[in-house]
């Protein structure tokens, strides 16, 4: 069973490690651990060899539904941190706006424009 048994092994802990929820002091460490274990799964794919006997093919169904599984969950965390970065800029702006609210300028409604000029 070698290598399958051993790309279900780490499909298995990958899926383990992408359980939710993923708290937002821990993400750093946790995408690290994932980043590793897709490092390590990614050198056993590439050792997968045909002809498989029928166990190695149920442990292959097996890996691709936790796969779609994993993907689905990455995805997750991936639409989290980019709603934090958008709510971090627009706390940046809105920060900067505070402490300088004449730099920017002012907006332009009502304003005359002479068509002649």
């Amino acid at each position: 069973m070698g290598v399958v048994h051993d790309v279900w092994r780490a499909t298995k802990e990958l899926l383990e490690a992408t359980a939710l929820p993923w708290p937002a002091e821990e993400r750093e460490t946790r995408l690290s651990q994932v980043n590793e274990l897709l490092r390590r799964r990614e050198r056993l794919l590439h050792k997968l060899r045909p002809p498989y006997s029928e166990e190695e093919q149920r442990l292959g169904r097996e890996i691709v539904a936790w796969n779609q599984e994993i993907e689905a969950r990455l995805r997750q965390v991936r639409d989290e941190i980019r709603s934090d970065l958008r709510m971090a800029g627009a706390k940046r702006q809105a920060n900067a706006h505070y402490v300088h609210p004449y730099e920017q300028p002012l907006s332009f409604d009502g304003m005359f424009y002479d068509k002649r000029r």
